[in-house]
């Protein structure tokens, strides 16, 4: 592990010392700023610029893979933001910044709004909506559908929602109960901005009878102390949320944040630890015979982005799968993100501490994953998916 670096900061009005540049310093604030009208002094936005640049030069996974000089430029463009300012004035030029760097997960918000005009720009899903709407935070439905003598097994995912939260109970169970009848699969992830792609693994894996080879080189990690301190500070967030609304907070949520906790503390000693949520079993070469034996679709748009994207890949290899709609976001490379809400103004990063490698070379971001059965704008792609199985269907 990496020494920590320790670094006097400017000294704000008031303050006898400096704080010490450790994980300590990108910790979540006690209270959070959420007032657009206050004007933060020109050395309350340094500060909040030293954390900035803090959290990119250390648990930053864009510190060693963005392209060519983009994360020199943006510690330039950083610097060069000048206070007196407020939130949203501080967040826009942030994220303005940000939105310059080829890693779509690099972001700034406030009050959990984006700040960039940029990202309000970018390309709309355009090939039919997701069959299903998230109902009681339930981020799944499966049920089969019926046309002539063909039956599919719609299987609707609309975001991935953390794996070991009880919203997922049964819901491999119901696959596998459905399967059976089926003639094929249609997995609609359009709109899913992602999550944690665990449960898209698991549902690959189900589909090919193993878990298959992955497009991706060995997932690079960052572990430094500040890595886990992101993942403190998101969890107790949540924790926060769920408590101010009047409502004992998730229990896999508290206990996700406590695991980090002991993870980041176990650093300090120079452990590398995982963060959690990395697949351990080797990918296999597809074997029909173990498999469902069954075409499977895949439907995507430009909403599909992140872990969406992941499991996308994880169908790479498996020949019975086909791709239909449009282009993913592109969120790719950059992942395992955590946060840093600034101690003045408030403002949260999102900042990734992995980096994915595909092993053609091929690299994504802000481009996407391209569909095999492209769909026009304004066409759906669920049927789409129809005809192409029944195009080629004996029934």
């Amino acid at each position: 592990m990496n020494t920590i670096k320790f670094a006097a900061l400017l000294a704000l009005s008031g303050c006898a010392t400096a704080p010490q540049r450790d994980s300590r310093f990108i910790e979540i604030p006690a209270a959070i700023n959420t007032s657009n009208e206050k004007i933060f002094s020109r050395q309350e936005v340094d500060f909040d610029k030293e954390q900035i640049i803090f959290a990119l030069e250390t648990p930053y996974s864009g510190s060693k893979f963005l392209p060519g000089l983009e994360f020199n430029q943006l510690l330039m463009n950083i610097k060069s933001i000048k206070g007196p300012l407020t939130a949203p004035e501080f967040c826009r030029q942030v994220d303005g910044y940000m939105d310059k760097v080829s890693d779509n997960h690099l972001s700034a918000t406030f009050n959990n709004k984006s700040c960039s005009s940029q990202k309000a720009k970018a390309t709309q899903p355009s090939v039919g909506p997701n069959i299903y709407q998230t109902k009681n935070n339930i981020p799944w439905m499966v049920q089969l559908e019926s046309r002539g003598k063909a039956k599919a097994l719609l299987i609707s995912i609309t975001k991935f929602s953390p794996s070991a939260s009880p919203t997922w109970n049964g819901f491999l169970d119901k696959v596998k109960a459905s399967l059976p009848t089926a003639n094929f699969v249609v997995i609609d992830m359009r709109g899913n901005g992602g999550g944690d792609d665990r449960k898209g693994f698991e549902l690959s894996t189900l589909l090919a009878g193993a878990p298959l080879k992955s497009p991706y080189a060995p997932q690079w990690n960052s572990f430094e102390p500040e890595v886990y301190q992101l993942f403190v500070n998101t969890f107790e967030y949540w924790a926060r949320v769920g408590a101010e609304s009047g409502k004992e907070p998730p229990l896999h949520i508290v206990q996700l944040r406590n695991d980090f906790i002991a993870k980041r503390e176990q650093a300090l000693k120079g452990e590398r630890l995982s963060l959690g949520n990395d697949t351990e079993t080797p990918g296999q070469d597809f074997v029909f015979e173990r498999s469902i034996k069954k075409p499977i679709y895949i439907l995507i748009d430009a909403g599909c982005a992140s872990s969406c994207e992941s499991t996308t890949d994880f169908f790479e290899f498996n020949p019975l799968a086909k791709t239909v709609g449009e282009h993913t976001a592109g969120y790719v490379h950059f992942g395992n993100n955590g946060n840093v809400f600034l101690k003045n103004t408030g403002v949260k990063l999102q900042i990734a501490v992995s980096y994915n490698r595909y092993l053609d070379g091929r690299f994504i971001e802000k481009k996407g994953i391209a569909p095999r059965i492209s769909v026009p704008s304004g066409q759906d792609a669920l049927n789409f998916a129809w005809e192409d199985f029944l195009k080629q269907a004996h029934l």
